[in-house]
């Protein structure tokens, strides 16, 4: 089974780190794929997608069974989920593909490209923080509804299905990161002390 974690890690922080330690706690890979987002059609830019490739690889990259996928960073064009979904499924035609995502972005799947082919071709493992349920009465509560399983087992039998993992994450906020980094205020806390001094050394995320 191949779990996918997307993401703008921008930058990546410790609390990716906690959140990923978590769920892989629950959830057992064969392989973790994580995709640095290059250009992701919701989000602004702040970095050059090679500056955030090489952040993640610093945090990161020694993790076990963790591959670190740089597709997204090389496209020019936007990068959407169900395009990335698409290739995959075609590099690993006999593996269990699972999408991992926090019950913030769930909870706007309906704004996604293609949200509704996208949920019908793959597992999707939703990490839900306190404080942050879906909404009753919205469009991802209804598909939570329909395709909701309480067995991690029913990933190996088909597609569409959602599990709800609920996570304690470490509450690090990537815009809070670039703020201090901006105003010239200590970050130290908040990231892996590799990638830290690779913001200092290109001077990312000053205005």
């Amino acid at each position: 089974m191949i779990g996918i974690f997307g993401g703008t890690f921008d930058p990546v922080h410790l609390g990716h780190t906690f959140v990923i330690k978590e769920f892989t706690d629950s959830v057992y890979f064969d392989e973790l794929i994580l995709i640095p987002n290059g250009n992701p059609p919701h989000k602004e830019k702040n970095v050059y997608e090679e500056e955030k490739l090489e952040m993640t690889k610093l945090a990161l990259g020694n993790t076990a069974n963790l591959t670190i996928d740089d597709r997204e960073v090389k496209k020019k064009a936007p990068s959407y989920a169900y395009s990335t979904l698409q290739e995959l499924k075609k590099e690993n035609p006999d593996d269990i593909l699972v999408w991992i995502m926090g019950s913030d972005s769930f909870a706007s799947i309906d704004s996604w490209y293609c949200y509704e082919e996208f949920i019908d071709e793959v597992n999707l493992l939703v990490l839900e923080r306190p404080g942050y349920s879906i909404q009753k009465q919205s469009i991802a509560y209804n598909i939570l509804r329909s395709n909701q399983t309480f067995d991690l087992s029913d990933f190996k039998k088909d597609d569409n299905k959602i599990f709800l993992l609920k996570i304690n994450p470490i509450e690090i906020n990537s815009t809070e990161i670039r703020k201090l980094i901006a105003n010239n205020e200590d970050a130290t806390e908040f990231l892996h002390p590799n990638v830290y001094q690779f913001i200092k050394t290109n001077n990312l995320y000053k205005k």
